[in-house]
């Protein structure tokens, strides 16, 4: 865009020489000024018209004074008008510098383009390529043409149609890479509202979440690392633009160890953060877990715009908790303490499971540093199932391995003495498999459930 101001600049500015040179009027020439014309000879008055006048002038008594001839005067060519009309060059010179370059870098990039075309690259990230190459060849076709041009008068969506809920950056990637259709999309359409992406996932119960989805038509889920840390706080924007993350994430200014008087700024989840749906899902397969530590902070909202934490434990959260409701009782003007974690990953609560979410496929690539202990991938797919029904109390679990080698294990404690579990551990379709069969913990008591069961919401064991 600049270079098209910068190129558009230049070429206002040398027009006017272009123009003259086209015409030829050299800067000697525009010099010179008007060519004045010959006097012509006076032709010689025939004698008769002589002697009429003559007389005329006799008889009169008057002399008759010649005619003052007429001569154009020449118009006085000054210095300034000589500078007007002069061609500068190097105006002309510049504007055929920018249009070379410009007509380089159009073919340069046209050259390029054609090159990643006729390759089959697409600059994107890859975890999200392969994760959207495996939804087109591995999900159930939608049976809308994706090539085909609808009457939007009359079309009707198939049976078989559903969608995909992400966050509206990927939603042309899905539609593009994996022709299935977004819930939400980069015109912003299906962000915002009361069944919005932003509330999908900003939803804090399963059951306003389904709800959701069961309006929308969603059947799969994709979610990446981003959206429950680097973009978390557009989606908590757009579900409250007032309140912002500041619910679910504090940033809080820490003394760096060492440099006196030196704060750095650091993220601290609250515990809602853990509740909320991207959370669950991206960071805990959906799966039930345990919270039971978490640090106790003490901070000042008088010395910047940010808290500046004064103080900060590790305690257990039933500690850290009446620790933070004794301070706060008799806490200074501008002084107030907190229960946070310091970690995405390690919730400061129990977390309940998700009933009716699976994971089906994730990328390849862990974004934990290797050796912190953790292996959480990049890209994620759920589907959305009503749920196998089992009747029981206490919780049960499920060993499960993923498309990638990555082990993990879904928890999910009864609730009025019945579990609904996502997972099957036979016939299942996609490559993340079940380890063995569910188990009661402490009863001794196993179960199977059949893909038909998961699928269709049935009871068994």
């Amino acid at each position: 865009m600049l270079g098209a101001i910068c190129l558009g600049f230049f070429l206002d500015l040398a027009w006017p020489d272009i123009c003259a040179m086209g015409r030829r009027v050299t800067a000697k020439e525009a010099r010179k000024g008007p060519v004045e014309e010959p006097d012509r000879p006076r032709e010689e008055e025939p004698k008769s018209s002589l002697k009429a006048e003559k007389g005329k002038g006799q008889k009169s008594g008057k002399k008759q004074e010649p005619s003052p001839k007429t001569v154009e005067k020449p118009e006085k060519v000054t210095k300034k008008t000589a500078q007007k009309s002069r061609i500068r060059y190097i105006h002309i010179l510049v504007a055929a510098l920018f249009c070379a370059c410009a007509l380089l870098f159009a073919v340069g990039s046209v050259q390029y383009e054609y090159a990643v075309s006729a390759s089959g690259g697409i600059r994107m990230n890859p975890d999200w390529r392969e994760s959207l190459e495996w939804m087109e060849a591995h999900t159930p076709d939608t049976g809308v043409d994706y090539l085909r041009i609808y009457d939007e008068n009359t079309f009707k969506y198939p049976d078989t149609a559903y969608g995909v809920m992400s966050w509206w950056d990927y939603g042309h990637l899905i539609t593009y890479i994996a022709k299935r259709i977004p819930n939400a999309n980069p015109f912003q359409s299906g962000v915002a509202g009361e069944n919005g992406a932003a509330t999908f996932f900003l939803s804090e119960t399963e059951e306003r979440n389904t709800a959701i989805a069961d309006t929308l038509g969603t059947r799969y889920v994709m979610t990446d690392i981003e959206m429950s840390s680097g973009k978390f706080w557009a989606m908590a924007t757009w579900y409250n633009s007032s309140a912002g993350q500041a619910p679910y994430v504090k940033t809080v200014l820490a003394p760096e160890q060492g440099l006196q008087g030196s704060y750095s700024a650091v993220s601290l989840y609250d515990a809602s953060y853990f509740n909320t749906m991207i959370a669950r899902l991206h960071n805990f397969d959906g799966s039930m877990v345990a919270g039971g530590q978490a640090y106790y902070v003490e901070v000042d909202d008088r010395l910047s715009s940010y808290p500046v934490a004064t103080a900060a434990q590790m305690m257990d959260t039933a500690v850290a908790r009446a620790a933070a409701e004794a301070y706060n009782q008799n806490a200074a003007p501008g002084t107030r303490a907190m229960v946070l974690s310091s970690n995405l990953l390690t919730p400061i609560d129990n977390v309940p499971a998700l009933k009716h979410y699976r994971l089906v496929h994730e990328s390849p690539t862990n974004v934990v540093p290797a050796g912190a202990g953790w292996d959480i991938k990049y890209v994620k797919v759920f589907e959305y199932v009503p749920g196998a029904r089992i009747q029981g109390t206490g919780v049960i679990a499920l060993d499960l391995v993923s498309n990638t080698g990555r082990t993990f294990t879904y928890k999910q404690a009864s609730t009025d003495g019945e579990f609904i579990v996502p997972y099957s551990t036979t016939g299942s379709p996609y490559e993340v498999k079940a380890a063995g069969r569910y188990r009661i913990e402490g009863t001794g008591r196993e179960i199977d459930v059949p893909e038909t069961a998961v699928m269709q919401g049935l009871q068994v064991g």
